[in-house]
């Protein structure tokens, strides 16, 4: 288990809301964290900045639809690890599998069985990592490339822009359904429909202190949520005594 340090505050009683940048060396993936009082609460709002992904991501369409049972939900996709995915319609559920357009290495394996063959002295296939790989059999040992190195070597075209679109194959559906996703708007549009992404909250610790020796976990108002609307900011409230200057600090716990 390791702990990842977002940022140490000292937060002040009568002061004004002051905004605190986490330091990290991640460049555009700093945390951005600020601290105000509201209602006699300390409130923290965390903006991750974690980048676009589509793997581990949960998309909720921005209508809502009936049930056969009274109420009304949104549709929901779940792009899973390993190009495996879900996508539930009300009360049925279809099962399916997605590749990124462009630089995903079965476009780039395509590419060069249209241009080398089928046949040829080397077979290439595509890995479990999303990689292309051959056995070399003068070195005796596998030659392994990313989609992007495999297409430099071989002269292949290379979209890093399409990263943003997905091609689904859903069990029931004829044809594949292409998903597109703004980065303008930050929904995905697929089969008509518009998506809002939700990204896992990774296990946040809140402590605070006094002197910034000893330090203890902060009890919060409310459980944290399970994830958040990606890339709006998380907003923690926790109860406070506002009568000392205090410490505050936020971590990420890793597994």
């Amino acid at each position: 288990m390791k702990l990842k340090l977002l940022q140490i505050g000292f937060f002040l009683a009568i002061q004004t809301p002051a905004l605190l940048l986490a330091q990290s060396d991640e460049g555009d993936s700093t945390p951005e964290i600020s601290i105000s009082i509201e209602d006699g609460k300390v409130k923290i709002a965390i903006n991750l900045n974690e980048p676009f992904r589509w793997e581990n991501t949960r998309y909720e369409s921005i209508k809502i639809f009936p049930l056969p049972w009274g109420g009304a939900i949104p549709h929901e996709i779940w792009f899973e690890e390993k190009s495996d995915m879900t996508w539930r319609q009300t009360d049925m559920m279809f099962m399916g599998g997605y590749e990124v357009i462009g630089n995903s290495a079965k476009n780039i394996l395509n590419q060069y069985t249209a241009k080398y063959g089928e046949l040829g002295t080397r077979t290439w296939s595509v890995d479990s990592e999303g990689n292309l790989k051959s056995f070399n059999e003068n070195t005796g040992k596998y030659e392994i490339y990313t989609p992007e190195a495999f297409a430099k070597k071989f002269g292949l075209e290379f979209h890093q822009s399409d990263k943003y679109e997905i091609e689904a194959e859903v069990l029931g559906y004829v044809k594949n359904i292409k998903g597109v996703f703004d980065l303008e708007t930050n929904l995905l549009n697929f089969d008509k429909l518009d998506y809002a992404p939700f990204f896992k909250i990774p296990k946040l610790v809140v402590e605070g202190s006094k002197d910034m020796k000893k330090w203890s976990k902060v009890k919060l108002s409310e459980p944290l949520p399970k994830e958040y609307q990606w890339p709006q900011e998380l907003s923690i409230e926790m109860e406070a005594e506002l009568k000392e200057s205090t410490f505050y600090r936020v971590k990420i716990v890793e597994e």
